[in-house]
């Protein structure tokens, strides 16, 4: 989904003070398994401010979503991402004048702190809780989060605190590991395990744009968008379309092939083929993850209807994503492909 630029806020606000970010959208936007609904349940971190605690239950709902998804199409993705239940916050998220309350209640000077614990997951299993703080895995450090959050560019920041969570996720794919956190001013020891899945990092970004992307790393939405959907079934759509994005490489594929990430270079010739496909791709991928999550593969015309009538003004020599015309085909024929003889996995 691609609107073009666009402000997004990387934050869980405090103060509900706004800290703006300016960035151009990417068009490509983390036996049988049996598995019921996750329940949209959990601890949050206490909430400061009137209207955090609403945004925290939309970081909530959208992370059980992406859970959902994400543990569900473990058989449809070639290589597996350790799923544990956790979202995070950071030092750096935050406005300068909350930073020392922030350090203050949580401590989040000293490493990622836990922002949502998903009910029934490894870190709720582990005895983890919103509000703790990891400082180390396996006897490693975590990077420290009052020197990151020292850095003024919010590109760079974004990526060091990113590589803090790779930090975990890499210690898992090797089997549990020993934590050692900060939990209301005291230090302890817990051990963490993982379940497989596909790649399922998600952050919900303050925005009045309705849109959604993935950077090959992770699942950005915003709130609007959050607000335009419909159903979790909705959700869904847009969850395993972006999803699908990062699963089946498409950001990295585009920039190996020499694909501009934004201009008019990106819609023509075989760039705009290329970026073409890999929508197409990613529809069809997205289906077939959300009918194995469980959710209503249905939802998603309706969805493409109100999204694409709304929000699809391209011109069509710069149109780089399908149009509703060739969305509707493109999904039904993934949906009735449900029914056939099973695809090949991923690539």
């Amino acid at each position: 989904m691609n609107i073009g630029r666009m402000k997004l806020v990387f934050i869980r606000p405090f103060l509900l003070r706004p800290v703006n970010r300016s960035l151009l959208l990417l068009p490509a936007f983390a036996g049988a398994l049996v598995l019921g609904a996750v329940p949209i349940n959990g601890s949050l971190a206490q909430p400061a401010a009137a209207g955090e605690s609403s945004l925290r239950q939309d970081d909530l709902r959208v992370a059980a979503a992406t859970y959902r998804i994400a543990l569900a199409g473990r058989p449809l993705c070639s290589q597996a991402f350790p799923l544990t239940g956790l979202l995070f916050h950071h030092l750096a998220e935050y406005e300068l004048a909350d930073r020392a309350t922030m350090v203050a209640r949580y401590g989040l000077d000293r490493g990622p702190g836990i922002l949502t614990v998903l009910g029934g997951s490894p870190a709720a299993r582990a005895g983890l809780i919103a509000g703790d703080v990891l400082l180390s895995v396996n006897g490693a450090p975590f990077p420290s989060e009052a020197e990151i959050a020292t850095e003024p560019d919010r590109d760079k920041w974004r990526k060091r605190v990113e590589a803090s969570e790779g930090l975990l996720e890499e210690r898992l794919k090797s089997g549990p590991v020993d934590l050692r956190l900060l939990r209301e001013g005291r230090e302890i020891g817990l051990r963490l395990d993982s379940v497989p899945g596909c790649p399922g990092r998600v952050r919900l970004a303050r925005s009045r744009q309705v849109n959604a992307f993935a950077n090959g790393r992770t699942v950005v939405m915003t709130t609007a968008m959050l607000g335009f959907l419909r159903s979790d079934d909705e959700l869904a759509v847009v969850l395993g379309h972006e999803m699908s994005h990062n699963i089946l490489r498409h950001p990295t594929l585009l920039d190996e092939q020499g694909v501009p990430k934004r201009g008019i270079g990106r819609a023509l010739g075989k760039n705009g083929k290329r970026v073409w496909r890999t929508e197409e791709e990613a529809d069809r991928f997205g289906i077939r993850l959300m009918s194995a999550a469980g959710y209503n593969v249905n939802a998603a015309i309706p969805f493409w209807r109100r999204y694409l009538g709304r929000y699809d003004w391209m011109p069509q020599i710069f149109r780089t994503h399908p149009s509703l015309g060739a969305r509707e085909r493109i999904t039904r024929e993934a949906i009735a492909a449900l029914s056939g003889p099973a695809p090949p996995p991923s690539p």
